[in-house]
């Protein structure tokens, strides 16, 4: 049984914001503010855990953030055009009915995260134990994955103009109410981001922390804001040396990473903190969790059935027949029509669990080979490129290599087949200009536009509008171009 301590309650009566500004009003009145009441390393324990409470909603990692980045590109899409993700799917948002999801609960875990590091940066740097020192790391690497979330879909991908155009606000303080900030620049966001990873790597324990990050979690979330601003020397460097740490012996004071085996892959992602989570997102039948509005009720065909994979995915997959990829989908044929369901989120049957109970996978060690793996083909060592790219490809068919020159898009592609439905293809499509073709026959929706079915960052929409509410509650953010 998973060890989940249940303070969110506690949390939210230590850490109630008050007040009328641009943050509050982007936010449900149960925020979970913090930094006034945390006077000892249990309260920011409990400030901690409320934050990654927030990540667990199905309005960020529980379901929206993790969809997001898979239907807006050609391998998930909507199953129906009045399902839940048929608008992100559609690119049908515009900047009077965007909902707030993605900007609202990354800055709650922000307003979160500040507070708690409020505390521990007046206490004197001699008197911080090893307790305040993870915590002070995990708030860190939190604080830079909030803002790495919100920067990669309001803002532009760097590579567009080294990071010049608009970002979103950078919230590092404990939020002053008066405060209304306009937006930095995705360079700023970015920065701040490497920074925070940085220093949360010199703090954070090697030790397993389920249901929460470590070093080697936050090591393979610097390497990929390395890699999303072009530091390739750096992105290869960070998730090559992680890999070679993870997979040293494990002690009472550093866990131990490693590959899924091909004979494994099939039935792991039905349990629990495996060898190959560096940070998963636990839900527990016991706790607050996203519930039906999940991403694995949402991807069960027994569930809301909202998600199905493309004829595209499945064109790509079927190249190689034995591919062990093949063995977490299930094809289902209503009126001679296939149709194909992803298996990466099926609950654990041991515990009782469905889909709608679901961990949530949010850094693999199979994305650090990836991330390697692409990083060597931008620096030209083509040694290492076929290294890290065969530990995946050869996992997923033991009689496949790649051999020769290994090419950009030869990385992307194993990506899309070992990624998805983990929210990272339109992404790595607009950071890399690469174009998104939606070819297959399943996507046949009638509201589906010209601009909608092949398209690169130059369309507009692959930046989303700000919310609405948000501009209103602060008149200085700007809204993107084309909305």
């Amino acid at each position: 049984m998973r060890n989940i301590l249940s303070i969110i309650f506690i949390a939210s009566l230590l850490f109630t914001g008050c007040g009328n500004n641009w943050l509050e009003e982007a936010q449900p009145s149960t925020s979970t503010e913090s930094g006034d009441a945390i006077k000892s390393a249990r309260e920011a324990q409990y400030a901690l855990n409320g934050a990654y409470d927030l990540l667990r909603n199905y309005e960020y990692y529980g379901a929206r953030m993790t969809y997001y980045g898979d239907v807006t590109g050609e391998d998930l899409q909507s199953n129906g055009d009045t399902k839940r993700v048929a608008k992100y799917y559609l690119f049908d948002f515009n900047k009077d009915n965007t909902p707030s999801s993605l900007w609202a609960y990354p800055y709650r875990v922000l307003s979160n995260i500040n507070g708690i590091l409020a505390f521990v940066n007046n206490l004197p740097s001699e008197s911080l134990s090893d307790e305040l020192k993870d915590i002070k790391g995990q708030a860190l690497a939190l604080r830079a994955l909030a803002h790495f979330d919100l920067v990669k879909v309001f803002g532009a991908p760097f590579s567009k103009d080294n990071g010049a155009s608009l970002g979103v606000p950078i919230e590092i303080e404990k939020h002053n109410s008066s405060s209304k900030p306009s937006r930095n620049t995705v360079k700023q966001v970015y920065d701040q981001v490497i920074t925070d990873l940085e220093d949360a790597s010199k703090l954070l324990s090697t030790a397993r922390n389920n249901g929460k990050i470590n070093r080697f979690a936050a090591q393979q979330l610097l390497s990929r804001a390395y890699l999303y601003v072009g530091q390739d020397q750096k992105a290869f460097d960070t998730s090559s040396q992680m890999i070679v740490e993870a997979q040293k012996a494990a002690s009472s004071s550093k866990a131990q990473y490693l590959l899924w085996t091909n004979a494994e892959y099939s039935s792991v992602w039905s349990k629990d903190f495996t060898n190959e989570i560096l940070f998963q997102i636990s839900v527990v039948k016991t706790e607050s969790g996203p519930g039906k509005e999940g991403i694995g009720y949402l991807l069960w065909r027994q569930g809301y059935n909202d998600i199905i994979l493309s004829g595209d995915y499945m064109n790509l997959l079927k190249a190689d027949p034995n591919d062990v990829r093949h063995q977490i989908i299930t094809k289902y044929t209503s009126k001679q029509v296939d149709y194909y369901y992803l298996n990466k989120y099926p609950g654990n049957p041991a515990e009782g669990e469905t889909p709608q109970e679901a961990d949530i996978p949010v850094l693999r060690l199979s994305e650090a080979y990836l991330i390697a793996a692409e990083a060597a083909v931008k620096i030209g060592d083509n040694t290492n490129a076929l290294k890290y790219l065969n530990a995946i490809v050869t996992r997923a068919n033991p009689a496949k290599s790649v051999s020769g020159t290994v090419t950009l898009e030869r990385v992307l592609e194993e990506r899309r087949r070992e990624l998805v439905g983990e929210g990272h293809r339109l992404f790595d499509a607009t950071r890399n200009n690469k174009r998104i073709e939606r070819k297959a026959a399943s996507h046949n929706s009638p509201l589906l536009r010209a601009e909608t079915k092949s398209f690169d960052r130059t369309y507009f929409k692959t930046v989303m509008a700000i919310p609405r509410r948000e501009i209103d509650a602060n008149t200085n953010i700007e809204q993107n171009d084309g909305y």
